[in-house]
């Protein structure tokens, strides 16, 4: 144990190193400047779940708001969302709120402890605020996904989440921690998704729920499909699976009470270019049909599984 919380805080402490980045400092001291605004600007904040997280900050000044939106762009590209602060509207690449949506009846959440495993910028974890947990903790390494939950939290003040700047394979040092785990968009992008799943599973306590989502290819067999070079312009896809070899996986990492959710094609409502992405998105990863991607393998399609530690 002892062995294992050091292992914990040296990952901790290389993972922090990243805020020092020469392209993340500026942002942090543009997130630093949100400190100039007035106390009582801040009271009074409403928050309302929608779709769109909304925030109405009712007293905010002319020249508080145009620094806040000068932020929320300094901190682009925004890949989750939407969020809405007064009339800002931060329109981002994946409209987040159609997953939510459709995972939001399978979350039983009250008064547990939930992980969420590749948080990006948190808005599940903010969406799930609703489902009353008692903590939430998210976990992404990547730097720029922290400093936009921490551009959000400077108004939510959130006491129940929480963001740990370290990935999945840090999960190992939480055995037995959670009662919910949450591994959405993660499994393609490992070069052993057996190995990702086993930490979840190991993550969990006795009874624990789990949900994941991973790209799948059409087929009845338990069969996977391993990309040359790149799927959709990504060169971190690695393995997509059969909806039959997604479920078996789970299966033989020990999870039981397996429960297809829903398979959905992704769609450009879902998943498309703003001026708050960067780069491109899902209609350049297609070819000018729109059932294949442009390297000429199916196109991006997705399952959701729920599953238990019994």
């Amino acid at each position: 144990m002892e062995s294992g919380s050091q292992n914990l805080e040296l990952s901790r402490i290389l993972r922090n190193r990243a805020l020092e980045f020469k392209h993340i400092l500026p942002l942090r001291k543009k997130l630093e400047s949100l400190n100039t605004i007035p106390k009582y600007e801040l009271k009074g904040v409403k928050i309302a779940f929608k779709d769109a997280i909304t925030l109405e900050i009712p007293q905010l000044s002319t020249e508080s708001f145009m620094l806040i939106c000068d932020v929320a762009k300094a901190l682009i590209p925004w890949r989750k969302g939407p969020f809405m602060i007064n009339d800002l509207e931060i329109v981002s690449e994946w409209n987040s709120a159609i997953k939510y949506n459709l995972l939001e009846p399978h979350l039983n959440l009250e008064n547990k402890l939930v992980g969420d495993i590749g948080c990006n910028n948190g808005y599940y974890m903010f969406r799930a605020l609703q489902k009353n947990p008692k903590h939430i903790i998210g976990f992404d390494p990547m730097p720029l996904c922290f400093l936009q939950y921490q551009f959000l939290q400077f108004f939510l003040q959130e006491e129940r989440l929480s963001f740990e700047l370290l990935g999945i394979e840090e999960l190992e040092s939480f055995q037995n921690a959670f009662d919910v785990l949450l591994c959405l968009g993660v499994l393609y992008h490992r070069k052993s998704p057996l190995e990702a799943i086993k930490r979840i599973y190991n993550g969990l306590k006795k009874g624990g729920e789990a949900i994941f989502d991973s790209l799948i290819i059409d087929g009845d067999s338990p069969i996977t499909l391993c990309p040359k070079d790149r799927y959709a312009k990504m060169p971190n896809v690695y393995f997509i699976p059969t909806l039959c070899a997604f479920e078996s996986w789970l299966e033989r990492c020990g999870f039981k009470e397996i429960v297809h959710i829903a398979t959905l094609k992704t769609a450009f409502e879902e998943q498309h270019k703003t001026e708050w992405s960067s780069g491109e998105s899902l209609e350049d990863f297609l070819d000018s049909s729109g059932e294949r991607t442009i390297e000429g393998y199916p196109a991006p399609k997705r399952a959701y599984l729920k599953a238990r530690k019994t």
